[in-house]
């Protein structure tokens, strides 16, 4: 097998982020600024001569479906309230209207089609997204809107409705579509945070994301493809992946002497890139004699020159629990490097020591691989000692730190953090115990989320908001406070009807008061009302301008969307659908 031909399978697999927790697989936050049509460039980190991929599948494949799929697609935001526009393209006005008849067809309620471009409390935009590699049926992605219409002022609080996304080409003849491969819909967020997560009053209130709006409908496929096809090759790669990694249901499937189509088990869904690299690095002979001696030849090449770390410890995992007893002894190297890698493929392995040598990892304060060691012990949640580490964590001087631990540790259930999702789909509040300084954490990625850091996080008495605004966002909500009062005054504009609410009292308690804010309209035992249905990018504007002011005395930090950013990976909830 030529040398080139092994490189090939390398370069597709590295073209992954590290770590495989953002489903994207590539970060596509900085395609936001760009045509949908183009892919997120990567940069390939070469291999470097190893042991490693010896024997392996790698040498024998290449990965077919790794990228991302970029698609769009037309729909209609609602709930704007005046701040819309019924113009746009006759020809997506169309389309729009044989949606909103396609769905009464079926029974579902929506309101009348003539109805729908009258006045401006609508909006037609255009939906654009990256649907991930190996996505199944129901997985969820971000999507932007972009108002089409001239007409149309502001995006701020409206909701998407009838998203349909598809596969597009440009041809000589035109533009061709492919068949629905989504559908969007949920609350709109319009960002006062540019791409960093530095706050900016140039806003554009035309242009807003759906986080995890994005709802796949066709699953995507991932297949190893022989660079020399031969059946019985084929039977044999399809036999040792099945051997190693497949359960009652097989993970590799071959039918033919050019492929071999995998199912990436349940278990290793958060970690696609991960699950596919080490099949690629799997030996196909799987003679445990003959597997041991190579953990013990691996051991020996980490003290060789031009070490390549990643690789090694890939190949530890797939050899399995047999490299254990070598990755023990190598949890001692004097090397940090060796010491993380072996650690790394121990924990993956099921090695509780491999716990204790990457939580020391995580509490040194000048470690590189802090970071990288807090993530990984967020995937440990059958490890009693990787959350406890990760709770100490949430008290850690360092803000990024204890973001990380945060985001790490809600992958478990753990009484120090308690969630609420607010309204249906509006957001996801978590209240986090801890006696570390008070600090709020706002997600832009995947769904809409808060963390307060502090459930004891008070406003104090000088409260106001908006107070002076310049930046054209039409807002609902006025808060204020004089010195002295125990609760806010918060008066409430109704979208629907344009009317205001009379003075309401809300607590001081930060967590209550997005409660209050951002929950489903109700009364309580007291008959008084509580919740409002305050959309989430007004929620996220209200923290930012009270934390600004030291209104509220916290940090606020946000999600960045630099590229190679790594987001946060949840359970898919259900969510409110449309009323189409």
């Amino acid at each position: 097998m030529s040398r080139r031909r092994s490189v090939s399978l390398i370069l597709i697999l590295t073209i992954l982020p590290l770590g495989c927790a953002k489903e994207e697989w590539d970060r596509f936050a900085d395609s936001f600024q760009k045509d949908a049509k183009t892919q997120p460039d990567a940069t390939p980190r070469p291999k470097l001569k190893t042991k490693a991929l010896q024997g392996t599948i790698a040498p024998l494949v290449t990965i077919e479906g790794t990228q991302l799929m970029s698609v769009r697609g037309y729909g209609l935001v609602v709930d704007l309230v005046d701040t819309g526009g019924a113009d746009g393209p006759e020809e997506v006005k169309k389309y729009l209207i044989k949606q909103v008849r396609k769905h009464q067809q079926i029974g579902e309620p929506g309101i009348p089609t003539e109805e729908i471009f009258k006045g401006r409390d609508a909006a037609m935009v255009e939906i654009t997204g990256l649907i991930p590699s190996a996505a199944r049926r129901g997985d969820r992605f971000d999507v932007v809107v972009k108002a089409l219409g001239s007409q149309t002022k502001s995006l701020v609080g409206g909701r998407l409705v009838l998203g349909e996304l598809k596969l597009y080409a440009e041809t000589p003849q035109g533009v061709i579509e492919g068949k629905p491969l989504a559908t969007a819909t949920g609350p709109v967020f319009v960002s006062i945070f540019d791409q960093e997560g530095n706050a900016t009053s140039n806003v554009d209130l035309r242009t807003a994301f759906v986080l995890g709006g994005g709802t796949v409908t066709e699953p995507r496929r991932v297949r190893f493809v022989l660079n020399d096809p031969r059946y019985a090759v084929t039977q044999q790669v399809v036999a040792r992946i099945n051997g190693r990694y497949g359960g009652v249901d097989p993970i590799a499937v071959g039918q033919s002497a050019s492929y071999v189509d995998l199912n990436i088990p349940e278990e290793c869904r958060a970690r696609k890139r991960l699950f596919l690299e080490q099949v690629a690095h799997t030996t196909l002979n799987d003679n445990p004699a003959l597997l041991e001696k190579r953990a013990v030849e691996l051991v020996q090449e980490i003290d060789g020159p031009d070490v390549d770390f990643d690789a090694i410890s890939l190949a530890w995992q797939a050899i399995g629990k047999i490299a254990l007893p070598h990755l023990k002894e190598t949890y001692q190297h004097p090397l940090p490097d060796a010491r993380y890698y072996a650690a790394l493929a121990g924990i993956r392995l099921g090695d509780n020591a491999a716990v204790e040598v990457l939580s020391t990892f995580a509490q040194e304060v000048d470690n590189k691989f802090r970071l990288q060691s807090i993530d990984e012990l967020g995937y440990a949640t059958n490890m009693y000692g990787a959350g406890e580490t990760l709770r100490k964590l949430l008290d850690d001087p360092d803000d990024e730190v204890r973001i990380r631990a945060y985001r790490s540790l809600r992958r478990r259930p753990h009484p120090a953090i308690t969630s609420n999702v607010l309204d249906r789909d509006n957001l996801i509040l978590d209240l986090v115990d801890t006696s570390g300084p008070f600090l709020i954490y706002v997600q832009r990625l995947n769904e809409p989320r808060i963390a307060i850091f502090g459930k004891q996080l008070q406003c104090r008495d000088d409260a106001i908001f908006p107070g002076d605004r310049k930046d054209g966002r039409r807002l609902l909500t006025q808060i204020s406070a004089k010195p002295g009062e125990k609760n806010l005054t918060v008066i409430y504009k109704t979208k629907r009807t344009g009317k205001t609410s009379e003075s309401l009292s809300a607590p001081l308690n930060v967590g209550e008061l997005i409660e209050f804010l951002g929950d489903t309209p109700h009364k309580d035992d007291d008959g008084k009302i509580h919740g409002l249905a305050v959309p989430y990018s007004e929620i996220v504007d209200i923290l930012y301008a009270l934390t600004k002011s030291q209104s509220i005395p916290s940090k606020l930090q946000t999600e960045g969307l630099k590229e190679g950013e790594e987001a946060p990976v949840e359970e898919t909830r259900e969510r409110q659908e449309s009323e189409y």
